[in-house]
């Protein structure tokens, strides 16, 4: 996947599909959010499990352009990238390709979140050098 270093294949499932026989949009996000997780698996954290309660990431924005349908029996390949980090927050691209064709591109923006707080924190250093090392073109505020 062109400009995304980081991509997952995922099949579409015949409970993705809705009455017009094509992939629900509502779906689109649920394959955005499997690689965005797992974007976070391996280049945020790596090996650090995911915490349950305490500081963690929280989506707090996206949005999506649908491009093209996708089908039942398709595979979409689920590019993510991080263009832009800020103080507390990321701000990451996603690509949904289907047959080599980009069927919805989409951005949100990631927020490192203290729960017992109830506030944004600051992203720690060692995540801010693992994701400008993974990336190449991280724009850093």
């Amino acid at each position: 996947m062109e400009g995304f270093r980081h991509s997952m294949p995922i099949s579409v499932r015949f409970r993705d599909v809705d009455a017009m026989g094509h992939v629900n949009n509502a779906v689109f996000f649920t394959y955005l959010e499997t690689a965005r997780v797992e974007y976070v698996r391996q280049v945020v954290h790596r090996s650090q499990p995911f915490k349950l309660a305490g500081v963690g990431l929280i989506l707090a924005q996206i949005s999506c352009q649908f491009k093209k349908p996708i089908f039942y029996g398709q595979t979409v390949e689920v590019g993510t990238r991080v263009l832009e980090m800020r103080n507390s927050s990321f701000v990451v691209e996603q690509c949904i390709e289907t047959d080599s064709q980009v069927a919805a591109l989409a951005e949100g923006v990631m927020v490192y979140y203290d729960y017992p707080a109830g506030k944004s924190v600051r992203i720690p250093d060692e995540v801010r050098l693992r994701v400008t090392s993974f990336e190449a073109n991280v724009e850093v505020r």
